[in-house]
């Protein structure tokens, strides 16, 4: 966890409070990470600020926050975190969905400062997020995945045969990047078909593997580097080529080129989680799989999350429209009383 790996770089108060939002808010290591790197930027914007110093990227990479105490943060305004989401907008260029990430870290931040009376004024209390419009990620048709599979052939390369169950993993479990960087091999029940998962905020769920899942692990599984029990990475599923867990970057590089070499650059702006969707779409679209079933299996808190990986595709729209519209419910009902049906 990079945060405690630089404790001597930031003040002990955010020390203090990264710990409380890990081990006792329970939220999941990508999480704190996020607010980490989020909060790191907003003390260097606040310092500079403070000693009127023109903020550019370049200072705000630079800045130490190793000093600063809660003080620095008693007198700051609703104007102030405005100017700072203005700042975020117009010369970082932040998107709205991440403008907002902020801002709600931010909002746990303060509120966990005035909660524990640091500060006696919260000016994030009555801030609104930015308006995102929603749109829907890329994914892959079932003809594309097939040849996404297929490209990534099962061969004797050890790292292609790795790589295929990777894929394969992906659009079939509809794992996110974080999930699939953390299976350990205790996890899979090869035997009953299960998968357990270690989702968002630590929440743990059982998937079920079919049988090309299956295969593709017992492949990968047969020239995967046996490590002793004392290897710290004896545990993780996947392994890099220098023996260790495969990381979150390692995933997206592999990924990406499996894209590339499938279908050259026309799919260069998919990505893991591209994969993740593709899978939930394809569940919805041509297995007919209800919205609820798939939020079980995305592992989604709410439903209204799991609404984008379920839309009508044209396919799909287009059949409903032949065949229930009223005009086409009203044929049928005639022919079936004139005994045609």
């Amino acid at each position: 966890m990079s945060f405690l790996n630089c404790q001597k770089e930031i003040p002990n108060f955010l020390t203090f409070y990264l710990k409380y939002t890990r081990f006792i808010g329970g939220a999941a290591d990508t999480t704190t990470e996020e607010s980490f790197n989020d909060l790191k930027t907003y003390f260097r914007y606040l310092k500079l600020s403070k000693e009127n110093i023109e903020i550019t990227r370049e200072r705000l990479k630079e800045t130490p926050i190793n000093d600063m105490t809660p003080e620095d943060f008693q007198n700051v305004s609703k104007q102030d975190i405005d100017k700072f989401l203005y700042f975020l907008k117009y010369d970082l260029d932040n998107s709205p969905k991440t403008r907002n990430r902020k801002l709600a870290t931010l909002k746990k931040f303060f509120e966990y400062m005035y909660n524990n009376n640091y500060i006696t004024n919260n000016p994030t209390k009555f801030l609104k997020s930015a308006t995102v419009e929603k749109r829907l990620p890329k994914y892959l048709n079932l003809d594309e995945s097939k040849t996404l599979l297929s490209k990534t052939a099962k061969t004797e390369d050890r790292n292609k045969i790795r790589n295929y169950a990777i894929v394969c993993m992906f659009l079939n479990c509809c794992l996110r990047l974080s999930e699939l960087v953390e299976i350990n091999l205790t996890d899979i029940k090869l035997d009953d078909k299960t998968l357990k998962i270690n989702g968002k905020g630590n929440k743990e769920r059982i998937t079920y593997l079919d049988d090309a899942v299956i295969e593709a692990i017992k492949n990968y599984l047969e020239i995967r580097p046996k490590l002793d029990k004392t290897d710290i990475n004896h545990n993780a599923l996947f392994l890099s080529e220098r023996k260790k867990r495969i990381s979150r970057r390692n995933v997206q590089v592999i990924i990406g080129n499996e894209l590339k070499n499938a279908f050259q650059e026309n799919k260069a702006n998919l990505h893991t989680h591209s994969l993740r969707h593709t899978g939930a779409t394809l569940l919805y679209n041509e297995c007919d799989i209800s919205i609820l079933i798939i939020q079980k299996i995305l592992g989604h808190k709410q439903l209204s999350s799991t609404e984008i990986y379920t839309h009508v595709s044209n396919k799909k729209l287009k059949e409903i429209m032949q065949n229930c519209a009223i005009s086409s419910l009203i044929e049928r009902m005639e022919e079936l009383s004139n005994g045609k049906i």
